[in-house]
């Protein structure tokens, strides 16, 4: 048991860094900072088959990204895994799409607009969305989202308790703010291509989609306390006078 808790705790810190180094990448590659290939290099495929590329990648990460998040799919992944590494798998799925789409997207270059005076100010703000998504991730224990926390207790012998229902600071004002720093991360750019366009536009109207169904497994979860929660508090942006008692009870 002990070699098989240790088995699992590596896997989970290897999916964890995979997970982590996919996000960090895309960061990285939609906002045209420091790597050799962003997403302002022009597409080295045919017109048709840039759109095959790029569909095929959005298509693998909507699919991944809902699909393994539904609670049927994860139950038939615990007949096939120890229950302690689903969350790692499905992390390490998420950074192997990640990652997919920084190496393999087709990017425009043509420009859709560039307002060069507010280059800087755009990317304060851009970088702060990322800022958000990470401290969203923190405020409902970033480890056990990113699947390393029960691998952990089940090795050093604590007791795991999964995720409840909480609502600390930035979730008592938004109810999925990891999602509207995603948004603020992307659309805030001072030149915006086509390619970034396309990219943006396809993973916001993903984002809404997702958060549709995501919203049904909550409150099938939750029930009654979820839906009281949804009159009390926006979706993605924060609403004067409207938040939730916080509680950071787990």
């Amino acid at each position: 048991m002990v070699i098989k808790n240790f088995a699992v705790f590596v896997y989970a810190l290897l999916c964890y860094a995979i997970g982590l180094g996919g996000l960090v990448a895309f960061i990285l590659y939609q906002g045209d900072l420091l790597l050799p290939r962003t997403i302002n290099t022009p597409a080295d495929a045919a017109f048709v088959m840039a759109l095959a590329i790029n569909a095929g990648l959005i298509l693998l990460w909507s699919i991944q990204h809902s699909l393994m998040a539904r609670p049927a799919f994860k139950q038939g992944l615990a007949r096939m895994l120890p229950e302690s590494a689903e969350r790692s798998t499905y992390v390490l799925a998420s950074g192997v799409c990640l990652l997919l789409i920084v190496h393999f997207w087709q990017g425009s270059t043509a420009t859709v607009w560039h307002v060069a005076d507010l280059e800087t100010p755009l990317r304060i703000v851009s970088l702060l969305g990322w800022g958000i998504t990470v401290w969203a991730t923190f405020e409902i224990d970033h480890f056990d989202l990113f699947g390393v926390k029960q691998p952990f207790c089940n090795l050093f012998g604590r007791e795991y308790r999964e995720r409840d229902f909480v609502t600390p600071f930035l979730y008592s004002r938004i109810r999925h703010p990891i999602q509207t720093g995603v948004l603020i991360g992307m659309w805030p750019q001072a030149l915006m291509t086509e390619g970034q366009l396309i990219l943006t536009l396809l993973m916001t109207v993903y984002i809404f989609l997702g958060l549709y169904f995501e919203e049904k497994d909550l409150v099938r979860r939750f029930g009654e306390r979820y839906l009281s929660y949804m009159q009390q508090v926006p979706r993605l942006f924060p609403s004067p006078g409207k938040r939730a008692e916080r509680d950071t009870q787990s």
